[in-house]
């Protein structure tokens, strides 16, 4: 061993100083640390110590002692109250579900829909397209214009028998379907005359109802016309199950191609066209089967036809071009009455022949509108210049028989003229109506109207 070297110890290892590691340099000793974990356990015990007895009543002042007598009262009776409250809520929650069960039970009871709203209008824009095609193949055959039309059509449309008078044939047919089927029968399976009754009642429901005041109103007239007619189908059931109810939808089915033919060739020429063997039968087969399926709603199917005059409804409506204007009209076309079909204010035959003097298309107009106020009176005019808009189908109605005052020719008048208006110009209006407008009252709107406008 050398010398100044210190002795080593045999046997066991010997270290450096580079033996401890960097890291470790600056650490708290191991000693210091479990004192500092003992402090903090120290501390967070005294928050969980047992506290200190409470003070025994006897302990207590005569008025702590009052005052902690009372508040076990109220603490007593207000845990009563609770309880009570509590057992109350939950009976009358469950009171509230049961009625909202029951109320949806009878909606789903009630709620009955033969064919859905994509169906409806599938069926309705082919029974469009079937009276087109007739309407077409018939545009050369005409010798005279229904009345209905005379104000809208010109003097020689019957001549050119070409865009006009296919017009003209698709809107008298719609408007022959409406009054001849879907407003006078109640169900093609029931025999006429009891079909028919029944339609009426449930038209006189409507119509002699009071005049709304609200929206609710109109909503409650709605579902009791619904109701009435579910339970009146309900009650003839046996009826519409016999085999007589098919009989009696054959029965109408003949009626109905009989009268439409017949109701054509009027204004025909002789012989009649082939189309109308072919094509009358197609459209009256599809219109008495969704004839067969409006009564069976839970909702209000409404089919309308807008007549000559009625004004313009954007949302009901689709307005169609293609007509030659109306610039030639027939003799009654600036009569200060036109047929109102959605009104139901048809004129005596009287009052059309002697009633009042034929206006021509270059004749005054104030005068016409004199003669209409001396036989209408003051609601015929004042409905007459109702405004457009989306009103209830009380008041379509109204309007309707308000725009059968008006002439269709004053609004293709120029503003300068020296006879139409220059300054209260008309607002636009129906001139034809090539096909139905079908909605549910109130809610949606499944087929636009085809309209040709006066302007």
């Amino acid at each position: 061993m050398q010398q100044g070297q210190g002795s080593q110890t045999p046997g066991l290892t010997t270290f450096n100083s580079n033996v401890v590691p960097p890291g470790a340099q600056g650490q708290p000793y191991r000693g210091q640390q479990g004192q500092d974990q003992q402090s903090i356990q120290q501390e967070g015990d005294t928050g969980r110590a047992t506290p200190p007895p409470a003070r025994s009543i006897s302990d207590m002042t005569e008025e702590d002692a009052n005052a902690y007598t009372q508040m076990q009262k109220d603490y007593k009776e207000l845990r009563e109250k609770y309880q009570k409250v509590k057992k109350y809520y939950f009976e009358k929650e469950s009171q509230v579900h049961a009625l909202q069960n029951t109320i949806a039970h009878s909606r789903l009871a009630a709620s009955r829909t033969s064919l859905d709203d994509s169906e409806y209008a599938q069926r309705f824009l082919r029974l469009h397209g079937l009276i087109q095609n007739l309407s077409f193949g018939i545009r050369k055959d005409w010798k005279t214009i229904p009345i209905l039309l005379q104000p809208a059509v010109n003097k020689d449309a019957t001549t050119v028998g070409k865009q006009e008078m296919t017009c003209v044939g698709r809107s008298y047919i719609a408007s022959w379907l409406v009054d001849e089927l879907f407003d006078k029968y109640f169900h093609p399976d029931l025999e006429v005359g009891l079909s028919t009754q029944l339609k009426l009642i449930q038209q006189n429901i409507r119509k002699f109802a009071p005049p709304f005041q609200s929206g609710e109103e109109e909503e409650s007239l709605a579902s009791k016309i619904i109701s009435w007619r579910l339970s009146t189908l309900e009650g003839l059931q046996e009826s519409l199950r016999s085999p007589q109810a098919a009989a009696n939808r054959e029965r109408l089915v003949e009626i109905l191609i009989e009268k439409l033919t017949a109701s054509l060739q009027m204004h025909l020429q002789v012989p009649p066209p082939r189309e109308l063997d072919a094509g009358v039968p197609m459209i009256v087969e599809l219109a008495v089967k969704l004839a067969v399926n409006l009564p069976l709603e839970s909702r209000d199917v409404l089919i309308e036809y807008f007549p000559p005059g009625h004004p313009i409804l954007p949302d009901v409506m689709s307005i169609e071009s293609g007509v030659p204007p109306l610039t030639n009209p027939h003799d009654d076309a600036d009569r200060a009455s036109l047929v109102s079909t959605a009104s139901d204010l048809k004129e005596s035959p009287s009052e059309r022949e002697g009633g009042e003097t034929p206006v021509s298309a270059g004749g005054n107009v104030a005068n016409s509108k004199d003669q209409d106020k001396s036989r209408r009176g003051m609601f015929g005019n004042f409905m007459g210049s109702k405004k457009t808009g989306p009103p209830s189908t009380q008041q379509k109605q109204a309007a309707g028989a308000g725009g059968s005052q008006v002439s269709l020719t004053q609004g293709q008048q120029p503003p300068g003229s020296s006879n139409g208006p220059k300054e209260d110009q008309q607002p636009p209006r129906v001139r034809m109506a090539a096909g139905l407008a079908i909605q549910i009252r109130g809610k949606s709107v499944l087929v636009k109207a085809p309209v040709y406008s006066t302007v």
